[in-house]
C-alpha cells in the first residue's frame, strides 16, 4: 500500500467493505524504534460490517514478520506478526459511557471520516510488541560461556590499561 490509504471508517462499516494490501515497514516511522530495519512489509486485510448486538465496527488481520533486536544476544530476532482485531467505532462520549459499563467491553477506537488506515495498522503493531524481545532459551547466537569470555577479555583489557 504505498500511498495513504484514508477511508470514512463509518461508511466503510455501514456499506461492508473490504480493503487489502501491504504496508512497508519503512512507511511507519513510529516503529523505526523498534525494529532492527526497516526492510519487509506487512499483508493486511481491512473488513467493515457489524457485530453480534448490530454495532458499527471494522476487522482488521495483519500479518508478516517483523526483524526485531533479541535483548538476550543482541542478534536478530524474527518476530511474526499474526494480528486479529476487532474494533468497535465510537460516535460519542456517550457511546464511549455505555460500552465502559458493560462486563466485556469491546476494543473501541473514534469513528473517524478521515482513518489513516496505515496509522491504525501501525498502532495495531505497536500495541503487539513484547516489552522485552528474545529469542526462546538456548536459540541466542551467543552462549552464556561465549558472552563470559567477552567479560573476561574485556575486564583484562582493563585491568591493564590500570597498571
Amino acid at each position: 500500500m504505498s500511498g495513504q490509504a484514508i477511508i470514512d471508517s463509518l461508511e466503510f462499516a455501514r456499506t461492508a467493505q473490504e480493503l487489502q494490501g501491504k504496508v512497508p515497514i519503512a512507511e511507519m516511522p513510529r516503529l523505526h524504534d523498534c525494529v532492527l530495519d526497516t526492510g519487509g512489509a506487512v499483508d493486511f486485510t481491512l473488513t467493515g460490517g457489524r457485530d453480534g448486538r448490530n454495532r458499527r465496527g471494522l476487522h482488521l488481520e495483519v500479518n508478516g514478520v517483523l526483524h526485531l533486536r533479541c535483548e538476550r544476544c543482541l542478534g536478530l530476532l524474527d518476530f511474526p506478526v499474526s494480528i486479529l482485531s476487532d474494533l468497535l467505532l465510537l460516535e460519542s462520549a456517550a457511546d464511549f459511557d455505555r460500552e465502559a459499563e458493560l462486563d466485556e467491553p469491546a476494543d473501541t477506537i473514534d469513528a473517524d471520516p478521515q482513518l489513516d488506515v496505515g496509522g491504525l495498522i501501525e498502532d495495531e503493531i505497536l500495541l503487539s510488541l513484547p516489552i522485552s524481545p528474545r529469542h526462546a532459551e538456548g536459540e541466542c547466537e551467543y552462549t552464556a560461556e561465549a558472552l563470559a569470555a567477552v567479560r573476561d577479555t574485556a575486564f583484562a583489557a582493563l585491568a591493564g590499561l590500570k597498571k
